[in-house]
């Protein structure tokens, strides 16, 4: 692609996204940001919980541990779980999902808990049953449409709870050709969804979700550029769509504008494999943020930040965690990005790397605070104390 073309794909996409981008993956950081939630340790059980990290005095502390609901302990102790949280947009409450063990048919069941923030109220725990593939549903952000949770329950399955009354709705797309996969809109409003057969010679549907009577309204369909592995980010309108992911030989970036490909570009890692674990629009739709894994060694790996222009500059890296063990594949699902709402702050947590190999550095377990705004990318790290006995609930 030459320089006056590339140019001008970049100028076509602030225009579109400039007015209408809003952070994708917002879950941690306060509507203020001053706040950001993260995993972290509960240091009595060496069960994961949802800490706050306060930005103003640099303090954290212990939000919300699940525990079992017929024995009252500690997750650590019964289901060893991964949690995805979300502050709601009125800046109140808190809504984290998390692993509630089995069902009476030994299906999977999510938690849902509802925490007030700055009020003296109680927690609010819901159940929604039947949940198969349990890891998948943790890969993704929690889909939170107003005040309604929308779960996505098995390849074609959904559920929709209400926050206030608790009731909860199942839906089947029977029609559906491919799986199912739920995003949550970046305003906060709705749901976005994919419809994918899983392999990238087939096609994939993208479009949104209506939040009431679950009818589907496709807004492109993707030939060969989206399989099951990739990393997507899109705008509020659902127009622009990225989609991050491994081609034939290399990593490869697709951006399209209503279906059609606008911009395109490989992602040479000098021959060293990477793997993705999210991506989110930087604020000016000039390039794309991801967090990533990418070999270092035979045995280990390293973990870190890039921003990938939509031109021929070269990608910029930021490696937080160096030498890391070189755990399963899927663990870098958990290692994500989340922005401010400002644009000016990156948070991400290893907490849950630390799950998946005993040889993890304790000094490589912290929440990573990048600031973007910052030409030089200047770290804040926030240690995160492991425990003697970590949850091992990835493998």
């Amino acid at each position: 692609m030459n320089r006056q073309k590339t140019r001008n794909v970049a100028l076509a996409l602030v225009g579109l996204l400039a007015l209408s981008i809003y952070i994708l993956a917002c879950t941690s950081f306060s509507p203020d940001d001053t706040k950001v939630l993260y995993p972290a340790f509960d240091a009595p059980s060496g069960a994961v919980g949802m800490a706050v990290y306060d930005r103003e005095t640099g303090g954290s502390e212990m939000l919300f541990l699940p525990v079992d609901y017929e024995s009252g302990k500690s997750n650590a102790a019964i289901a060893p779980s991964i949690l995805r949280a979300e502050w709601l947009a009125n800046g109140r409450e808190i809504v984290v999902a998390y692993s509630a063990g089995k069902s009476s048919s030994s299906s999977d069941e999510v938690g849902v808990a509802v925490i007030p923030w700055g009020a003296r109220k109680p927690i609010r725990i819901f159940r929604v049953p039947e949940v198969k593939e349990l890891g998948e549903f943790f890969r993704l952000p929690l889909c939170v449409a107003s005040e309604r949770v929308f779960l996505r329950t098995s390849d074609k399955g959904v559920a929709r709870l209400d926050l206030r009354t608790g009731a909860l709705t199942g839906h089947e797309f029977e029609d559906a050709k491919g799986k199912i996969w739920l995003y949550p809109a970046p305003d906060g409003a709705g749901v976005f969804y994919c419809e994918s057969g899983g392999q990238r010679e087939e096609k994939t549907v993208f479009g949104r979700l209506n939040a009431s009577d679950f009818s589907r309204k496709p807004l492109m369909v993707i030939t060969n550029e989206f399989d099951d592995e990739s990393v997507i980010a899109y705008d509020k309108a659902g127009r622009v769509l990225a989609i991050l992911g491994s081609g034939a030989e290399t990593n490869e970036l697709v951006v399209l504008r209503d279906g059609q490909p606008i911009f395109k570009r490989s992602l040479d890692a000098r021959g060293q494999k990477r793997c993705f674990g999210n991506a989110i629009f930087a604020a000016n739709g000039k390039a794309l943020r991801a967090t990533f894994r990418q070999a270092k060694g035979t045995n280990t790996v390293c973990y870190g930040l890039m921003e990938i222009p939509f031109s021929d500059a070269p990608p910029r890296e930021l490696t937080l965690i160096n030498s890391a063990p070189k755990g399963d594949e899927p663990a870098v699902y958990y290692f994500q990005a989340a922005i401010s709402h400002d644009g000016k702050t990156a948070a991400i947590a290893s907490t849950y790397l630390a799950c998946t190999e005993e040889e993890f550095k304790p000094a490589d377990c912290a929440l990573f605070l990048v600031d973007l705004s910052d030409p030089k990318w200047k770290v804040t790290k926030v240690p995160v104390p492991m425990p003697a006995k970590r949850p091992d609930f990835l493998h």
